[in-house]
């Protein structure tokens, strides 16, 4: 089922399977990518309880090894709804008999969102409802329109991070992670400038940034998009790289946890940025986009 919420300018449209925002519009313009299946059929999908590729996809918990798929099962169970206002909705989804084969806990996430004028927010909470601790990993993977508008081809767009003092770019190898791996000189004070070729190696990934935000940006007009994740602890940069000519998207992907490491074992606390709760305990994260 989908829903709709809105304000006087700013509109967006969301679906209970998945919990996946579908459309975000402003004055008319659309920001998010529209699922287009000749290059993503995805557009904004919620990642949980993994992030990425899992090691030999499996999880495991107290010694127990667990399948589970490429970032998780929540981007395909039906949410449902529990909230909704005219500007604001609201989806939850519980442990069921198929979850309790992959992640054997009694859980609830709840994903929020809110549109305001020339925005939304995105908050995703997280509750152990089982009696003992519940490791896990939460990520987002909206994916934006770049170009954005008329005139504008991806290569006329950048990102301007708030602080990038210290942050580090690394890849991926075959979807894997590794401390081989160098680190990139992607950022230069602080931008990006994006081209094909940047993403022609898959995700990138950037650790260690100061402040969580970062914009994407027509370097022609300076319109485009301010996307803050505070609560996150790295971010991925992704386009289709099998369609690198001309996928017109990108991803801003907010992540706790990260894809498997080549040296890291099943085990989900090894996961570097996954969370532990508590029995009862809950957290949330999430994140903010504002038109610029």
């Amino acid at each position: 089922m989908q829903y709709t919420i809105q304000t006087t300018d700013t509109s967006a449209s969301l679906s209970t399977y998945g919990a996946e925002m579908l459309s975000f519009r402003y004055k008319g313009v659309e920001y998010l990518w529209n699922g287009d299946p000749q290059f993503w059929d995805r557009r904004a999908p919620i990642l949980f309880p993994t992030v990425c590729t899992p090691k030999d996809l499996k999880m495991a918990h107290d010694g127990v090894e667990y399948p589970m798929p490429k970032h998780g099962f929540a981007i395909e169970k039906e949410f449902a709804p529990v909230l909704q206002t005219p500007a604001r909705v609201a989806f939850s989804l519980e442990q069921d008999a198929e979850t309790l084969t992959m992640f054997p806990f009694r859980f609830r996430l709840t994903a929020e969102y809110t549109v305001t004028e020339g925005g939304f927010s995105a908050s995703f909470t997280t509750t152990n409802c089982d009696d003992k601790p519940m490791t896990y990993c939460l990520g987002g993977h909206p994916g934006f329109r770049c170009p954005m508008f008329p005139g504008d081809s991806f290569s006329d767009y950048e990102l301007i991070f708030k602080n990038a003092e210290g942050a580090y770019v690394t890849g991926t190898d075959n979807g894997l992670m590794s401390p081989d791996l160098p680190h990139l000189d992607k950022i230069v004070n602080g931008r990006l400038d994006l081209s094909y070729e940047t993403f022609a190696g898959d995700t990138l990934i950037v650790q260690n940034l100061p402040a969580a935000e970062v914009k994407l940006v027509s370097k022609k007009t300076g319109h485009g998009v301010c996307f803050d994740f505070e609560g996150f602890s790295a971010l991925g940069l992704w386009t289709m790289s099998e369609e690198w000519e001309k996928s017109p998207f990108l991803c801003l992907e907010p992540w706790n946890g990260l894809p498997a490491s080549s040296d890291e074992t099943t085990d989900a606390r090894s996961k570097k940025y996954a969370r532990t709760l508590e029995p009862g305990a809950s957290h949330t994260v999430g994140y903010r986009v504002t038109v610029l």
